[in-house]
């Protein structure tokens, strides 16, 4: 089931405030629109009416896609800072739903599952990607440390990734986004050759295993040192 309130929000540019839905949960199998409108950019997406400009709500979404395979929880970014709580937070959801405290029905949909957590829409929306071309995510992020360890003057600056955009046949489009204006700033082709090379290969066995040990599986898992999540009031 797809989940949405109609909230006020506004406008980051006048203030004018907008109705606009928001949602919490998406079900890919069912609403293929709300995945394309993921893919697309636009969902949560609102051109405001009196000064035009175009803001979007961060993610704060449960999404399901049996059909691929995927259960994840995409979060806003500033999020990524407390990541480590954040991760308990998805898979305690996710047991709930789909794992040990799951109805058995349930329990077998989610053996079907794999568990993701993300931070953003630049990388909620590469998940969903990766998922629906069959790929590995977390070869994809070797993949993207081999790009940084070969391809020179990468644009590397807080708050810019890496992110795989589109699949075209043997072809991967990669580009560097500013993941707080979800704007690219830089794009370029990567060969799938690259992602053949590092997957499965001995020698990324250490660093796969580093990047897959939670749901949490980007390269900055390896990188950001997570803060304790402050408590609830």
């Amino acid at each position: 089931m797809s989940l949405f309130t109609i909230e006020q929000a506004p406008c980051p540019n006048c203030g004018t405030i907008a109705e606009m839905e928001v949602f919490s949960s998406v079900n890919g199998d069912r609403r293929v629109d709300l995945t394309e409108a993921i893919l697309a950019g636009t969902i949560q997406s609102y051109t405001c009416t009196k000064c035009e400009t175009t803001f979007r709500i961060e993610p704060s979404i449960n999404y399901l896609s049996v059909g691929e395979g995927l259960w994840m929880m995409a979060r806003p970014l500033a999020a990524m800072a407390h990541w480590k709580d954040e991760e308990e937070i998805a898979n305690a959801s996710f047991d709930e739903a789909y794992g040990s405290g799951a109805p058995d029905a349930a329990k077998e949909i989610g053996e079907l599952l794999t568990v993701r957590l993300s931070f953003g829409w630049p990388a909620f929306r590469e998940k969903v990607l990766i998922a629906q071309h069959g790929l590995q995510d977390v070869t994809v992020e070797m993949m993207k440390l081999a790009i940084l360890r070969t391809r020179p003057a990468n644009p590397l600056a807080p708050g810019v990734e890496l992110r795989l955009l589109n699949v075209r046949s043997d072809q991967f489009e990669m580009g560097w986004i500013n993941a707080i204006t979800n704007e690219p700033l830089e794009l370029f082709t990567a060969q799938k050759a690259l992602y053949d090379e590092v997957d499965g290969n001995g020698a990324w066995a250490q660093l796969a295993s580093d990047l897959s040990a939670g749901s949490f599986v980007d390269t900055q898992r390896l990188t950001i040192v997570p803060e304790p999540m402050e408590p609830a009031d």
